[in-house]
């Protein structure tokens, strides 16, 4: 036999293979389906996914507040906290299905998505569970008013700083992480990667939890109101850099955090 002749034969031996065992898997199962009836018993059933958003009941933001505090705490890591904070309190509260979710998905936001220094990874957590539990129409208010408070809010909170030794207090005027740390490191004189650093982010991820909690909170009991208005400077760079002018950006941060005024 050549190689020709060979390797077709291994192809049509693979395949045969390939059919048997999918025939047996099939078998299989009907098999045990059968056997499960047999006994009295229901067959094991497929984890019931429900249709977005899941479901969402008002939960206490002091609870949430000191499991997102432990949870990134735990790892050392502001997104697992953002999200598992919240989520905790829901596979406790309602249960399935956010009992399938792994938290541990959540790993990659670390320090502004495994530490480029983009948005905190405390609000990108509280984001995404924001987003699983929300309409987008809804959504999309509630996250913009999270994003908001956490560029203007004194963090961390005189609530989490209750956790222990008082910590220095400062306003980032950012969503980004590199900003917001660096400005906490200028006010408090402590430098990155400290211990007191890793504590000042775990308890500004328990601000963001509770604070991500109180606003959905509200949008459930249909009391939510916006209060986050964007800095002047937004609207004067974007009447020549938005949608009325070269349209060559888009945003709603202080631009002159980072940019000259022109």
């Amino acid at each position: 036999m050549n190689q020709a002749d060979q390797s077709l034969s291994s192809k049509q031996v693979s395949r045969r293979a390939f059919l048997a065992g999918t025939g047996g898997f099939v078998a299989g199962a009907a098999l045990g389906s059968r056997l499960f009836s047999a006994v009295g018993l229901a067959a094991p059933a497929q984890a019931d996914v429900p249709e977005w958003p899941w479901p969402y009941v008002p939960l206490d933001p002091e609870a949430v507040r000191r499991k997102g505090y432990e949870a990134c705490k735990s790892i050392n890591n502001c997104m697992y906290g953002g999200a598992e904070g919240i989520l905790n309190e829901l596979r406790e509260k309602v249960g399935h299905p956010f009992t399938l979710i792994p938290s541990d998905m959540f790993r990659y936001g670390a320090g502004g998505i495994v530490g480029w220094g983009t948005v905190c990874g405390a609000l990108n957590g509280a984001a995404a569970v924001m987003s699983l539990v929300t309409p987008q129409e809804a959504c999309f208010p509630l996250v913009n008013e999270l994003m908001g408070w956490y560029c203007e809010t004194a963090l961390p909170t005189a609530k989490s700083n209750a956790y222990g030794q008082p910590l220095a207090q400062s306003v980032s005027g950012s969503p980004l992480c590199h900003v917001s740390v660096s400005k906490w490191c200028d006010a408090s004189g402590i430098a990155f990667g400290t211990p007191e650093q890793a504590e000042r982010c775990a308890r500004l991820t328990g601000d963001v939890c509770a604070k991500a909690v109180e606003l959905l909170n509200a949008h459930a009991a249909g009391k939510f109101v916006p209060a986050y208005t964007a800095p002047a400077s937004v609207a004067e760079c974007m009447s020549c850099h938005g949608p009325e002018g070269m349209f060559d950006t888009i945003g709603n941060m202080d631009c002159l955090g980072c940019h000259e005024p022109h």
